[in-house]
């Protein structure tokens, strides 16, 4: 059980970073190489993949939240995950390379 609460907690913070690349490229062009950058937006996906799985599933990994608490945590998971899947969508359908505004 521990492992699999850091494994959430892991792929949450990945996650995380995932958001702040998104938006860094989005604004400021961090990376200039287009395939590095769709490798990135599919990278941070699949790393986003497990988490709503792993909340939805797992009824012992957070015992001391409340059921009210656990289903606003899947949810959260969950919007993450569509998240990431419409950035990397549009990353890798539409974006050219470089900076965008």
């Amino acid at each position: 059980m521990l492992t699999e609460t850091r494994t959430f907690i892991r792929l949450g913070l990945l996650s995380i970073v995932g958001l702040a690349f998104y938006y860094g490229h989005l604004f400021l062009g961090m990376v200039g190489s287009a395939w590095l950058f769709k490798a990135l937006a599919v990278s941070f996906l699949i790393a986003t993949v497990p988490l709503p799985i792993i909340v939805a599933n797992n009824r012992k990994l957070f015992p001391a939240l409340e059921k009210r608490t656990k289903q606003l945590l899947v949810m959260a998971a969950m919007l993450l995950l569509v998240h990431h899947f419409l950035m990397t969508f549009i990353f890798v359908m539409f974006l050219p390379e470089g900076r965008i505004f």
